[in-house]
């Protein structure tokens, strides 16, 4: 039980070497190869958790969304390496986030949303398509032009919000009693914060200072080792 613990400490030792390494020299070769370190360390939080509490299928969804969401970081990072790649580096790379958010919906669904009430599954649906529409008219309020992204920006923008409407809803419906739920719940809104923050640094105007980068990979590391954590909770 302890080593999923230890490997989240190790984690969160090597983001702080991986931040103070991508503030000094920013999105290079030495700090992608750092920032993957991290990537795996939630990775093999999650397959230790999975073979040691026996969690299989809960282990292999989550572990699903966790390697996308590898992926994903990689693939943001190459659109630096290669800039006339740009489109499709960041287009697989919101894809593959937004794949693996559907990942994380599956194995809640599966395993804390109580039967025979579908409103439970419908309305956080509902808020997440409503968040996304409103997110896309306040381009404005926010200083930021998704541009050529804004389709994509639309559709990933309902699967970041499913995380934490989903859990939130399922928490509920469990009345907060379902310690794993509560856990998914409290890493998506450390998602939306992570997202809100990488919003304004891909597509607004003098937001990628040292704290928007420290904020936007701290918050999005801080959710994915949870979401990896929950799975020594599952029953």
């Amino acid at each position: 039980m302890i080593v999923p613990y230890v490997l989240t400490a190790c984690g969160a030792v090597m983001l702080c070497v991986f931040l103070r390494e991508r503030v000094k020299k920013g999105a290079c070769a030495s700090v992608a190869v750092l920032k993957s370190i991290v990537s795996l360390l939630f990775i093999f939080t999650a397959i230790t958790a999975s073979v040691i509490e026996g969690k299989t299928v809960y282990g292999l969804l989550i572990l699903s969304g966790l390697i996308l969401g590898m992926l994903g970081d990689i693939w943001l990072d190459l659109k630096y390496a290669h800039p006339e790649s740009e489109k499709v580096y960041t287009c697989a790379g919101f894809a593959v986030f937004g794949i693996g958010h559907i990942f994380y919906a599956a194995a809640m669904i599966t395993f804390f949303y109580i039967r025979g009430n579908i409103k439970f599954i419908i309305i956080p649906l509902a808020v997440s398509v409503i968040a996304a529409v409103l997110n896309i008219f306040g381009e404005d309020v926010m200083k930021i032009k998704y541009g050529q992204y804004k389709a994509i920006a639309i559709i990933y923008t309902v699967f970041v919000f499913s995380l934490p409407a989903l859990a939130i809803s399922f928490a509920i419906q469990n009345s907060f009693k379902c310690v794993p739920v509560n856990m998914m719940a409290v890493a998506g809104l450390f998602f939306l914060v992570s997202d809100f923050i990488l919003s304004g640094t891909y597509f607004g105007e003098g937001k990628n200072r040292p704290v928007d980068v420290i904020t936007n990979h701290a918050t999005y590391y801080i959710a994915q080792f949870i979401i990896a954590l929950s799975i020594c909770f599952v029953k």
